[in-house]
């Protein structure tokens, strides 16, 4: 295999990540985003410890759920189809804002 100029490395595209792969990282990612969200909707049983030491120590604030949302929209983003362009871009949206409203959001409402 021979050593490929800079000018080529920038214009060759890269081999895009195979469906197998794409799709359980998508359930796996997604799954954690909707595991996440029924915590935070109740459906999922929670019980509280003893010792806490996080910023908050319940499931029931509105920063779990951006960021369940975000980690769910993560998770669209490896499973919708390059093709699917419109659809791809609301995914990566929902990442943005999910984990921007999240993370910002904890840190200014303590």
């Amino acid at each position: 295999m021979r050593k490929l100029e800079p000018e080529e490395r920038l214009s060759t595209l890269p081999k895009p990540m195979p469906t197998g792969g794409r799709v359980l990282l998508g359930l796996l990612v997604g799954g954690l985003g909707m595991f996440i969200m029924l915590l935070y909707w109740g459906v999922v049983p929670w019980r509280p410890s003893r010792y806490c030491t996080a910023i908050f120590c319940d499931p029931y604030h509105w920063q779990v759920l951006s960021l369940g949302v975000g980690f769910f929209c993560v998770g669209l983003c490896f499973l919708i189809p390059r093709r699917w362009q419109v659809l791809g871009r609301l995914a990566s949206w929902g990442v943005l804002l999910g984990f921007l409203v999240g993370i910002v959001g904890a840190f200014l409402f303590e």
